[in-house]
């Protein structure tokens, strides 16, 4: 697997515990959503400075690899997560 294919995984993993994360600071601590927004894309940038220098890839490169994927992920499962939290409680 070349580097770019393991940024692109590990964004994507990545961003189910971001949504995890999101998810908690906007239930459990009362962080607005635009708040925990910040949160997540602020997670995104120092992952993929993080991850473009431990793979060797250029750093605006690096930024791009995955950045539909992780975002896409994310929200997906931070709405569906907060809605079920929502409903249920």
């Amino acid at each position: 697997m070349n580097p770019a294919e393991k940024i692109w995984w590990t964004k994507v993993v990545a961003s189910l515990g971001v949504a995890c994360l999101t998810l908690a600071t906007q239930v459990f601590f009362s962080m607005s959503g635009s708040t925990s927004f910040m949160f997540g894309v602020l997670i995104y940038l120092v992952l993929s400075d993080v991850l473009s220098r431990l793979m060797g890839v250029d750093k605006s490169r690096g930024l791009k690899i995955g950045i539909g994927a992780y975002f896409f992920t994310w929200m997906t499962v931070w709405i569906l997560l907060y809605t079920y939290f929502q409903t249920a409680g």
